[in-house]
């Protein structure tokens, strides 16, 4: 099963990512970390571990962004007890 997550820019500044389960076509909007790994895990767990997320940006995406969401995800896994090492 493969979902995409799809950064994209807030008009007034900032970031959200777009995830879309592309077996059904059903996309959410998630404003926060917290809130994609809540949405990706409820929307994955009809497949089991058996899920691929690709990883894309729209346009006007930031560096600054794209940094901020590998740190926060980064965080996250880490309180989680996820991150490998």
């Amino acid at each position: 099963m493969v979902f995409e997550s799809v950064i994209k820019a807030k008009p007034l500044g900032g970031w959200y990512i777009e995830l879309t389960n592309t077996d059904t076509g059903m996309s959410v909007v998630c404003d926060s970390i917290d809130e994609y790994m809540e949405k990706i895990e409820e929307m994955g767990a009809p497949y089991g571990p058996d899920v691929q997320v690709n990883w894309s940006q729209g346009e006007g995406v930031i560096p600054a962004y794209i940094n901020e969401i590998r740190g926060l995800m980064q965080k996250y896994q880490e309180e989680a007890g996820l991150s490998e090492g």
